[in-house]
C-alpha cells in the first residue's frame, strides 16, 4: 500500500470502530436476551445494517481514487443499505423467517470482506494479520455452523449469532486500533 493510499485511509480510523462497537452491542444483545421477540431483533438488525452499510459507503466516497479497493467498499455498503431497507420494508412474519435467513448470510459476506481488507491493508505486519484474521475466521465459522440449521439450534442459535457479531465487532475495533496508528505515524 503507497504511503498517501495509507495517508487517506487512516483519516478516516473511526468508521471500523463505530461499525465495530455497532456489532459488539448488537451481539451482547443477543446473548443477554435470547427471548426477546424476534420482530425487535430483525427491526434493530435491519438498522444497524443501514447504519454500516452508510458508513461504508461515507468511506469509500471519501477514498475514491486515493486507496485501491474502495470500489468494493461502495459496492459492500450499498448492498447494506439495501438489504436493511428491504428487510424494514417486509412484513413481519416475512420478516422474522427472512432475518433468520439473512443474518447468517450476512456474516458470511461481511466475514469474507473482512479477510480481504485485513490482507488488503495489513499484509506486511503478520502479527497484526492474524490476530485480525484469527477474529474473522471465528465470525465466518460461527455465520456456517448457524446456517446449517439455523431453527432447529434454539438458544444454541443466538449463542452462535451473537458471539459471531462480537468477534466481527472486535476484528473491526482492532482494525481501527491499527489505522489510528498509522494515522499517528503518518503525522509525525
Amino acid at each position: 500500500m503507497t504511503r498517501l493510499m495509507l495517508k487517506t485511509a487512516s483519516k478516516y480510523w473511526w468508521l471500523p470502530l463505530i461499525t465495530g462497537l455497532l456489532s459488539v452491542g448488537l451481539g451482547i444483545w443477543c446473548l443477554a436476551s435470547p427471548g426477546s421477540s424476534l420482530p425487535i431483533m430483525a427491526y434493530t438488525f435491519a438498522l444497524v445494517i443501514c447504519s454500516v452499510g452508510f458508513l461504508n459507503t461515507v468511506f469509500a466516497i471519501f477514498s475514491i481514487g486515493s486507496i485501491s479497493g474502495w470500489g468494493f467498499k461502495l459496492l459492500a455498503g450499498i448492498i447494506e443499505i439495501i438489504c436493511g431497507v428491504w428487510l424494514i420494508l417486509l412484513p413481519e412474519a416475512a420478516m422474522v423467517s427472512t432475518f433468520i435467513y439473512g443474518i447468517g448470510f450476512y456474516l458470511v459476506f461481511v466475514a469474507l470482506n473482512a479477510v480481504c481488507e485485513a490482507v488488503l491493508y495489513y499484509g506486511d505486519t503478520k502479527y497484526w494479520l492474524a490476530l485480525l484474521l484469527s477474529f474473522i475466521l471465528c465470525t465466518l465459522i460461527l455465520a456456517v455452523i448457524f446456517l446449517a440449521g439455523p431453527l432447529a439450534g434454539g438458544i444454541a442459535v443466538w449463542l452462535y449469532i451473537g458471539i459471531a457479531f462480537m468477534t466481527f465487532g472486535f476484528y473491526r475495533m482492532l482494525l481501527s486500533v491499527k489505522i489510528y496508528q498509522a494515522n499517528k505515524m503518518l503525522n509525525r
